[in-house]
């Protein structure tokens, strides 16, 4: 999700640019105020939409291809192997000495 400042931020910066617009500054002359704050707000919003989508898609690519992409370039160093014998031995010594506790309970 988008953090409020950076709401703010696209909302100021695509404030300004619809303010640039030629269309809606005639409509804000003409007009007035209100009915031209209602087009640009409704602009605002159709574009904040379209920036949301296109952000979300964005960071979810770096999210997922961000370490892959670092490690590649050498920006970090791989990950190191993790043991996982020892963990296995663990579970199958006591997943026997279960079974035999209760093998031995029934007999």
């Amino acid at each position: 999700m988008v953090s409020n400042k950076a709401k703010v931020r696209l909302g100021a910066r695509g404030t300004a640019a619809m303010a640039r617009h030629p269309t809606l500054r005639r409509a804000m002359t003409r007009v007035g105020v209100p009915a031209a704050k209602v087009v640009v707000k409704r602009r605002m919003r159709d574009r904040l939409e379209l920036l949301g989508a296109a952000a979300k898609t964005a960071g979810s690519t770096v999210v997922i291809y961000g370490p892959i992409a670092a490690e590649a370039l050498g920006l970090v160093e791989a990950p190191k192997p993790k043991r996982r014998a020892p963990a296995f031995a663990a579970g199958a010594v006591t997943g026997a000495v279960a079974s035999y506790v209760l093998i031995r309970q029934r007999g």
